[in-house]
């Protein structure tokens, strides 16, 4: 009876220990979440389509690219980071050759706002199909020429 008992209690041991490490490793510290959304942002999206105030322009921006890059910095993980459009873009243009951008506020899962060198929010999403929208008013919006007015509003890019 004394081999049974202490058999039962050797099993009981090693199963605990088991169970103890078997929840071990693979919990060391997750990525910044401007770390994994740099990694999704950073590439060449070309255009799908371009709104303004919900009338379609996207014909004004044919062959458009927007490149979207930088190096994760963990010392200053919102940016700045760099941009840089290429294509065809209207006069005026919603959208200087390039520039820098920041993180402003990071949203659940694929979305949030990145703020643009000159002072232009974008609200942007990456869909599950892996499209780019962003979101953006432009008020003072001239960078290729004058006529604001055609420029300035509400803009919808959507980009694959």
């Amino acid at each position: 009876m004394i081999k049974v008992v202490s058999r039962l209690a050797s099993l009981m041991i090693v199963a605990g220990a088991l169970v103890f490490f078997s929840n071990c490793g693979g919990g060391g510290p997750k990525d910044p979440a401007q770390k994994v959304q740099l990694g999704k942002l950073s590439t060449t999206w070309n255009i799908v389509s371009a709104t303004l105030d919900g009338t379609p322009r996207t014909a004004d921006f044919t062959g458009f690219t927007l490149t979207i890059s930088g190096t994760f910095n963990s010392n200053d993980p919102d940016g700045p980071y760099s941009y840089s459009v290429s294509g065809t873009r209207p006069t005026p243009s919603p959208w200087p050759a390039s520039g820098q951008w920041e993180f402003a506020v990071l949203g659940t899962g694929d979305t949030g706002t990145l703020l643009r060198s000159d002072g232009v929010d974008f609200t942007y999403s990456i869909s599950s199909n892996n499209q780019l929208t962003l979101t953006f008013e432009c008020e003072d919006c001239d960078y290729a020429g004058s006529r604001t007015e055609e420029v300035n509003g509400t803009w919808v890019f959507v980009l694959d």
